[in-house]
């Protein structure tokens, strides 16, 4: 599952969103957070300002701490803190609840011990203009208003510094409903992200499903090309252009394979078919020759030996044309209704003949018929039980089992092995191989053919044939076809 391309684009879409939304979690908090004292700033600035341009009584102190409550509410008293000093840094005012931790080096302003000696402010007395109103007062220089950031008593402030040439004013809020407000994002923002790569989870494994999609399908041809089917090609129509040389290298690769087997194809089907007629004419001239020679002479027993070649290189070529029929697909088959457990009974009668030394065991299920053609289906049971007899050991035994289950026929055919023999399972299906290296052809005939051609007239039947199990001393193999109503 790890080595899956699908899910390695899902998780690099996730990886990569899911650093985007970090991204701008972050962003978006930092642009929050900012705008958030911002507003704090130009409130507290706003505040400040009505009481620092003109000069002020020190009354007027503690009165204007006491608005604030009444602007904001009794319980929001806490929130603000005031503090006032003269122009000799003498305290005019002081919140009642302002905390020690936080002093004047604190603040950044110079502050003198002990209460301001300057005088009450009086505001002056001015004529009235021919309008009747007073002029008014002389414009005040103001501070440049500071801000900046302090924790005291497990809270944290916002102050700002600012004032005129009488007095300074230190103004400062809590900023506990702040971070409570603030607080919300993060917490909205922890929900949503999961809930955003969930989504995004789901949408890279679809959208990685349709990246892979063509790939896919060249799977689905690829895995449907046999020898029968090598005329298949991957469709170009509505492929993406990316994928567009890929499907040209592997059509063209499919229609070179394919020009390949019919040449290999045929070159079989022609020299097993221009053999024949020699073999024939050697044959027969063999067997002329065989009985014009003097009995027990050493003629006789040459010649007896070249035609028992010359029969088995006949077999070989039969079968190699059988073989090229079946890889191009032309094999003939005149399917016609069979008793196919009373033809296997006689096949065990046959082989217990044959089968000098050996154990023969059989269970055959009677009235099991299938549509086949018998000439070929024959030989593919008789190469079978030609393998289990050859290819024993001694005293060893040989096991038919004939059925049917679940609308197919099932032969089972086993045998005892040698077991010095060494057998490849990967190979016991190609042709000419002979899996018992431990013994000469003069003791085992044959060419390597047998089991390569019974598969063949199975999968001709619309059947098949697998090795069943292999041990040691032991093999079995599985012969199915579709069992006949």
């Amino acid at each position: 599952m790890l080595r899956s391309f699908k899910l390695k684009m899902a998780l690099l879409s996730v990886v990569t969103s899911g650093l985007i939304l970090a991204a701008f979690a972050f962003f978006f908090l930092s642009v929050i957070r900012q705008a958030g004292m911002e507003r704090i700033d130009r409130e507290l600035q706003a505040i400040g300002n009505d009481q620092v341009r003109g000069p002020r009584p020190h009354s007027h102190w503690a009165s204007f701490d006491d608005s604030l409550a009444s602007i904001y509410g009794e319980e929001k008293r806490s929130r603000f803190l005031v503090k006032v000093n003269d122009r000799d840094h003498r305290s005019i005012y002081v919140s009642p609840h302002w905390p020690a931790e936080i002093g004047a080096t604190d603040l950044g302003i110079p502050e003198t011990e002990g209460p301001s000696e300057e005088p009450d402010f009086e505001p002056p007395r001015f004529e009235r203009t021919s309008t009747g109103e007073p002029p008014p007062p002389p414009p005040l220089h103001l501070k440049a208003a500071r801000f900046l950031t302090m924790v005291a008593d497990g809270h944290t402030w916002r102050f700002v510094v600012m004032g005129n040439e009488h007095n300074t004013l230190i103004l400062g809020m809590d900023l506990a409903d702040f971070h409570m407000e603030f607080r919300r994002f993060p917490n909205t923002f922890a929900v949503a992200v999961p809930v955003a790569l969930l989504l995004l989870t789901a949408g890279g494994w679809l959208l990685a499903g349709q990246a892979i999609r063509p790939v896919k399908v060249l799977t689905q041809v690829a895995g449907g090309i046999t020898a029968r089917g090598l005329d298949q090609r991957v469709r170009t129509a509505g492929a993406d252009h990316e994928f567009q040389a890929l499907i040209d290298v592997i059509n063209g690769m499919l229609d070179r394979l394919e020009k390949s087997f019919q040449q290999a194809t045929r070159f079989s089907a022609d020299a097993a078919h221009e053999l024949k007629t020699p073999l024939t004419i050697l044959q027969g001239e063999l067997q002329r020759a065989l009985l014009n020679a003097p009995a027990e002479s050493r003629e006789q027993r040459t010649y007896a030996d070249l035609l028992e070649e010359v029969q088995r290189l006949k077999v070989i070529v039969w079968k190699l044309l059988l073989l090229a029929q079946a890889d191009s697909g032309q094999m003939r088959l005149s399917l016609e209704r069979v008793n196919l457990s009373a033809e296997i009974d006689g096949l065990c009668e046959d082989a217990q003949q044959l089968a000098a030394g050996l154990r023969l065991k059989k269970d055959i299920a009677p009235g099991v018929f299938v549509m086949a053609d018998w000439d070929f289906l024959r030989q593919a049971f008789q190469n079978l039980a030609s393998n289990a007899i050859k290819y024993n050991r001694d005293n060893g035994t040989v096991e038919f089992r004939f059925g049917k289950q679940d609308q197919r026929a099932v032969f089972t055919i086993s045998n005892s092995t040698n077991p010095e023999a060494r057998i490849d399972p990967e190979r016991l299906f190609e042709r000419f191989y002979r899996g018992d290296k431990s013994r000469s052809r003069q003791k085992v005939d044959g060419a390597g053919l047998g089991l390569s051609l019974a598969r063949e007239i199975a999968r001709a039947h619309q059947g098949d044939l697998v090795l069943h199990e292999l041990r040691e001393d032991f093999i079995s193999f599985v012969l199915t076809l579709p069992a006949a109503g």
